[in-house]
């Protein structure tokens, strides 16, 4: 009886592991797991409503609605939970999908909104003649919305990136950015050189720049991610983080 009663376990507990990958699995594809959670989470969920907020809001230009939005969604601690379920190339692409839906399936306008999700600098400082430096504010957000959210971004974006805290998010908005730019002027050349003149300045007019060629590439995927969807419209984020660029090649 004792046997029989240890073989029962052992195949229960069989059985509630597999239930458990199965969840994180679904999860990870974007659909709901067995404890609710997905990666189409809204924010609003949380929130009453409020007429101060719908005056507010009628009078807000909705791309800053959008951006709030979106770096809400980031800020969420569903997505730092997920985030570890499903690791960081998924993250990413969590980012762009709830992007695609806040912009109601506009491509440009969804990596505009990716774009503003992953800034991860408040400010930059420019090296200045006379003074020692000008701060330039990049994001208006509260320190501590502003702390919650760069915390909760993805860092191990690319096999070599560095086993740090801050990892790779500084990466994000070059791809994101050069994306956009891509999708929404429909021209490499203009993409390729508006980020190296970005690089260019940021070595020689930002306080601790560098002209770093791992920007580079971040820059020539993001460029490729936004030309190809103009022809496939639903590529994601991790099928271009993992391209070997031309000038990166090993």
């Amino acid at each position: 009886m004792a046997i029989d009663a240890r073989i029962r376990r052992f195949v229960l507990a069989i059985l509630l592991s597999v239930v458990a990958v199965q969840s994180v699995f679904t999860q990870c594809d974007g659909k709901i797991g067995a404890d609710g959670l997905s990666w189409d989470f809204d924010d609003t969920e949380k929130e009453g409503f409020s007429i101060g907020g719908f005056i507010g809001d009628m009078f807000t230009p909705q791309v800053v609605i959008d951006t709030r939005l979106i770096r809400a969604y980031v800020r969420d601690a569903r997505f730092k939970e997920l985030t570890r379920r499903c690791g960081d190339m998924r993250t990413v692409d969590g980012i762009y999908l709830k992007a695609l839906k806040i912009a109601e399936y506009r491509i440009g306008r969804a990596l505009f909104l990716s774009m503003m999700a992953v800034l991860e600098h408040q400010k930059v400082d420019l090296k200045m003649p006379l003074i020692s430096s000008l701060p330039l504010p990049l994001t208006f957000e509260e320190d501590t919305l502003f702390r919650m959210r760069k915390r909760n971004l993805p860092t191990r974006i690319y096999a070599d990136s560095p086993q740090t805290e801050e990892g790779d998010k500084d990466k994000l908005q070059h791809f994101f950015a050069s994306a956009y730019l891509s999708y929404v002027s429909e021209s490499q050349d203009l993409t390729r050189t508006t980020g190296n003149i970005v690089e260019w300045g940021e070595a020689r007019f930002v306080v601790g720049g560098a002209d770093d060629p791992r920007d580079k590439r971040a820059n020539e995927q993001g460029e490729a991610f936004g030309r190809d969807l103009h022809s496939v419209k639903t590529l994601l984020p991790s099928d271009y983080l993992t391209l070997v660029t031309e000038e990166h090649e090993d």
